[in-house]
This record gives structure tokens, sequence and C-alpha cells, in this order.
């Protein structure tokens, strides 16, 4: 069984471990700070309204190998949508997890979890297509724009 919960700092080096494979997958297109990692976790351990990470948990396996993925929100406003937005920008599961409905089970909770959202967004890269196959599964579609970013360096 899955279960979702906050991230706590008890937590931290489980998940950024999780990130930096997630960030040396074909799901991501390059690579990502380590700082940037510890960043973010802070600011969900933090309770940051802009940033929650969730940590995915079967509970049917021993405490050391109850973490099985996280996942990473992001929540704005959304013009376009005309409310809140949430971002879907990581989701992770170890390999002994994929495939068993987990990803599913997320999106359900989701959408529980935030209903008010007038959107949920994420990316995915053109080779993730397990991940694309899930997505429109659940109902998402392509959203055809040309993402630009300009990152600030300081």
């Amino acid at each position: 069984m899955l279960m979702i919960r906050d991230i706590t700092e008890a937590d931290r080096e489980e998940v950024i471990a999780m990130m930096k494979e997630f960030y040396g997958s074909p799901a991501c297109l390059h690579t990502v700070p380590e700082e940037n990692f510890h960043r973010t976790i802070t600011a969900a351990i933090e309770k940051s309204p802009l940033a929650r990470i969730l940590v995915l948990e079967e509970t049917d396996q021993s405490p050391a190998e109850r973490i099985t993925g996280y996942a990473n929100l992001a929540i704005t406003w959304n013009n376009e949508a005309g409310g809140i937005q949430v971002w879907f920008d990581e989701l992770f599961f170890k390999s002994n997890a994929r495939g068993k409905g987990y990803g599913t089970e997320v999106f359900q909770w989701l959408e529980k979890e935030y209903p008010q959202a007038r959107r949920i967004r994420l990316e995915v890269t053109h080779e993730n297509t397990r991940a694309i196959s899930l997505y429109e599964r659940l109902g998402y579609e392509e959203l055809p724009y040309y993402q630009m970013i300009k990152d600030k360096l300081s």
C-alpha cells in the first residue's frame, strides 16, 4: 500500500539521493546542482506556500525500505486557467516500485488534495514514453507551447 506524506528533515538524504537519480535519468535534459535540492527541501520543510515535497512510502516494506519515491510540487496562480495551478515538477519512483500503479495513486491523491486547483501542469521529455503513457491514460494532453527559460545565475 502506498502512503503519501510531506517530507521531514529525516528524509532529506534519501530524497536527495532520489533527486540525483531522477536528474541523471532520461526524464531530464540536464543536471541540477545539489545545492538546489537542499534549497527546495528546506523550503518544503519550512512550509513555503510555493513548494511541497511528498514522500512516497510502501507501508508493507521494512522501515529501511519504505521510502519508494518522491513528488515535487510548485503551487502558482495561472491567469490562463483562472486560478491555482499545481505544477507537478517531479515524480520519481525507485525501480522496484515502478509498474505497481503508484503513479496513478499519486495523481488521484493530488486531485483530492487540491480540489480548488484549476489546472495541474507537468512537463515530460519526449524520451520518457512510459510517463507519457501514464499521463495520457489519466487524461492529460499536450500543451503545445515552446518553453523558454532564463536562469538567474546569482
